[in-house]
């Protein structure tokens, strides 16, 4: 490998390159700011997220390290003194982070879940005070999660009892993000009319009535603070109930949109690292009297495992844009994107440690031995923010929804919405809310044609046209079973999902290729990536080897240069280059 960055270079030179793209910059200069994670001495190294793994500790040093280049303020709205202003200039720093270490990305993430609801629908004393809270490096917790309930919200036991000033809250959160540590607490609560949600300011109040229960063992993410915690008869004020009474779980509805979307974030860069780790073992690995990239079963497993990172990137990028641009069409676009990108990132890793073979079991050598922590720690992200059953029922339903209603013009243009790289308008979370519906149009499905017939392509065309006729049968299939929960719904909802994914990589193409540079602009992606998509539908089409050669050659090429496994141009912190390994 021959990158010829020089760390010298610094936050200046990051911003540049990203210059043509704005929503790039602020992670271009994190990433610079916070050094390379194979660099045993930085903060957020891989070597000392492997240590805290090992010891089922807290990555302090890397949580030290991500507050210092100020991971935090970006999931504080710039409207209450934080530097959130648009969802797609979020997306590659969560990514940024989640490189090095989920755990620390995921305990980003739990607090942003506990916030988002105050963002959208708090009064100003409740926003001021948990900006507050967060910018000082407090984390949140979002008290949702019950043993018995799981991810049926209407099952919530935990009670909030009105009386007079306030209410009493009794009840037990289990398995919930940063219950231990947590300086705060969104709680749904079963109280009157209905499901409500309060504000708990732990910071702000003694111990008393809450019971902080034990961090759980958990197989990955061993450092993150995944616990729990006990109200026994705590009273709150009225100033702690959040928007409407009795409309706890459709304000979590509507919050989920924003962090379930960010999951892929983290998926997406989980997945990088284990790709750039088994790309570059397969450079230097020697079988048969030549480099193991050299020879096709390993190559094509790299190429494909590229493509479907590249599938992935194309639908969470779509989605963390129209949290900016579309935010009435997230209802359903939120659940196709927490469906496909976390899934496909998982099946990329696994792909990964294909080519590692042995070595993706060891805790030790190739990159300190940190495959193994990556694949185990992916390995939920398909579970947060709702399960894959949970997403689908989401689909199904959202698309039961728009059958019965009669379809509408598209409103948004893929001129708009697939303008990657170039933040749209973007209003703060409680300036446009959530909306509990899609509406009856889905424009990212809606004009697939529009990308199909600009493909022009004569291998690719007809491919791209099997999915239409897949579109159509999804279509059918939700006016035909209504809102009924039978496995063909959701088979149904599932391929609707792949064929958004299909769509973006489409719409991508169509909008954005000559934009985003060489590789976007290079057939061979799109080639490996719609055959990939196909192939999950049951369409499968004979691998284009051509093309795999090419995505490879590539991929070596951004490592060399140190740039990201992306269609986006975002350079990375300098590659550390110590001692040359030896072949093996």
């Amino acid at each position: 490998m021959t990158g010829r960055t020089s760390a010298s270079a610094g936050p200046a030179r990051a911003a540049a390159d990203a210059a043509a793209l704005p929503a790039l910059e602020t992670a271009a200069v994190f990433e610079r700011t916070l050094g390379c994670p194979f660099d045993p001495s930085t903060g957020m190294s891989l070597a000392g997220g492997v240590r805290a793994d090992e010891r089922e500790s807290e990555p302090t040093a890397a949580y030290e390290a991500a507050w210092a280049a100020g991971l935090h303020e970006h999931i504080v709205p710039a409207s209450e003194g934080g530097r959130l202003t648009s969802f797609e200039e979020l997306l590659p720093v969560v990514r940024a982070a989640s490189r090095r270490d989920l755990a620390v990305s995921v305990g980003m993430g739990s607090t942003l879940l506990a916030a988002a609801p105050v963002w959208i629908w708090g009064e100003e004393a409740q926003r001021r005070r948990i900006a507050q809270l967060v910018l000082g490096g407090a984390w949140g917790t979002a008290g949702i999660s019950e043993e018995a309930a799981g991810s049926d919200l209407l099952a919530t036991r935990t009670r909030a009892t009105p009386v007079p000033g306030g209410y009493v809250l009794s009840g037990t959160k289990w398995l919930v993000g940063n219950g231990r540590r947590s300086a705060f607490a969104t709680v749904l609560a079963d109280s009157e009319p209905s499901f409500g949600l309060f504000l708990v300011d732990f910071a702000g109040r003694g111990p008393d009535g809450v019971e902080r229960l034990a961090k759980i063992p958990t197989h990955g993410l061993r450092g993150h603070d995944l616990s729990g915690f006990t109200l026994d008869g705590l009273r709150v004020g009225q100033d702690a109930v959040l928007g409407r009474r009795g409309r706890g779980v459709e304000m979590l509805s509507g919050a989920l949109q924003f962090t379930r979307t960010m999951v892929g974030g983290t998926s997406l860069g989980g997945a990088d690292t284990a790709l750039r780790i088994a790309l570059r073992h397969a450079r230097t690995r020697e079988l048969y009297g030549r480099p193991a990239l050299t020879l096709p079963p390993v190559r094509s497993l790299v190429a494909r495992a590229f493509a479907d990172l590249l599938v992935a990137e194309c639908v969470e990028w779509a989605a963390a844009r129209a949290l900016d641009v579309a935010r009435r069409r997230m209802a359903l676009w939120s659940a196709v994107a927490k469906y496909v990108v976390p899934r496909l990132c998982v099946e990329a890793v696994e792909a990964c440690g294909e080519v590692l073979s042995a070595r993706a079991y060891l805790r030790e050598g190739v990159a300190f031995g940190a495959f193994q922590k990556v694949a185990r720690d992916i390995a939920i992200t398909p579970v947060f923010e709702g399960t894959e059953l949970v997403q689908l029922d989401t689909v199904r339903a959202q698309l039961a929804g728009g059958a019965r209603r009669a379809a509408g013009p598209a409103e948004l243009p893929l001129s708009l919405l697939f303008r990657l790289g170039e933040p749209g308008p973007s209003a703060a979370p409680a300036e446009q809310r959530p909306s509990l519906t899609y509406g009856a149009a889905d424009e990212v499905v809606g004009l697939l044609e529009e990308s199909v017939e600009a493909l022009d392509d004569e291998e690719l065309t007809p491919l791209a046209r099997q999915l239409l006729a897949v579109r159509d049968q999804t279509r059918e299939t939700s006016r035909r079973l209504g809102t009924r929960r039978t496995s063909e719904a959701y088979e149904s909802a599932r391929r609707h999902c792949l064929v958004h994914a299909a769509a973006c990589c489409l719409h991508t193409w169509t909008q954005r290729r000559t934009a985003l540079g060489p590789l976007a602009a290079e057939r061979a992606w799109l080639s490996v990536a719609l055959r990939r998509v196909l192939h999950r539908l049951g369409h499968p089409a004979a691998p284009d080897h051509e093309a795999e050669d090419a995505l490879v050659r590539r991929l070596e090429e951004l490592d060399d240069d140190d740039r990201a496994f992306s269609l986006a141009p975002l350079r990375l912190a300098p590659q550390h280059r110590g001692p040359a390994p030896a072949r093996t």
